[in-house]
């Protein structure tokens, strides 16, 4: 397999996938397709398949549509739509709420999972900070939702969450970064000291990171590295990350004592 230059919306595919791949590895989410995904995503390689196969993660493809179409994208892997969704942009700021309430009420695959008076009690806690993001999903939503296979734990929210680390060491198929991990304190949920932490960059040689340097930026989903980021793309996922803990540490005791 050789890698094939890509289109925009194609990239922002081959982008999604790199987040979506080590979830689906660990059979968290998505179709019994890891080692297909990985196969393109570690080539920068594109074939159709790979937007089917993104398609059938029944919680992920609704929030990309979400955002396209509140945003006047026709694509829904457009990357500005991507990079909404995983790290934030101001397409993600561009959802009004009450889309985001039917997002959870109408969608089918959703509205199975999480029932209307939870979808209005999260939603209303802290309205204006509520957006389409990722980890705003894995913190409120996620931990309200129905029958999983995963059990939720401080753990669990740290590692499904999209978080960042700078490049420290750099060995052959992993990386060491400097970290800072989430911790409980008082019943919030806040960032603890920063820890170095060993994160993973490649399966049998391949991954989807080239050429890191030590002090690169790079985010970090389930311990695997999904991309290097930019200041500003730093900055952004730090501000939707804590725009999250925040609606979550609003209800942090009903969550923690239920």
């Amino acid at each position: 397999m050789c890698p094939k230059s890509v289109s925009n919306s194609i990239s922002g595919v081959l982008r999604c996938g790199k987040y979506a791949f080590m979830p689906n590895y660990y059979a968290y989410c998505g179709p019994d397709k890891n080692k297909t995904l990985f196969e393109y995503c570690s080539h920068n390689y594109y074939e159709p398949i790979l937007n089917q196969i993104l398609g059938e993660f029944e919680v992920m493809h609704p929030y990309l549509k979400l955002i396209a179409h509140n945003n006047n994208f026709k694509d829904e892997f457009e990357p500005e739509v991507v990079e909404a969704y995983w790290l934030g942009n101001n397409f993600t700021e561009n959802v009004e709420i009450k889309n985001l309430y039917r997002h959870f009420t109408e969608d089918k695959n959703l509205k199975s999972k999480i029932k209307k008076e939870v979808v209005s009690k999260v939603l209303g806690y802290i309205p204006d900070l509520a957006k389409p993001h990722h980890n705003f999903h894995v913190m409120n939503i996620w931990l309200r939702a129905g029958k999983l296979n995963i059990k939720h734990t401080l753990k669990s929210i740290d590692e499904c969450r999209i978080s960042w680390g700078i490049v420290k060491k750099i060995n052959s198929s992993k990386i060491v970064v400097d970290f800072q991990p989430l911790e409980f304190l008082n019943d919030q949920l806040v960032f603890g000291k920063n820890i170095d932490r060993e994160v993973m960059t490649q399966f049998n040689d391949q991954g989807f990171v080239k050429d890191l340097k030590i002090g690169d930026i790079v985010t970090i989903h389930w311990g695997w590295v999904c991309e290097k980021i930019s200041e500003q793309q730093l900055k952004n996922l730090q501000k939707y990350t804590v725009l999250s803990l925040n609606i979550f540490n609003k209800q942090a005791k009903e969550f923690l004592y239920a």
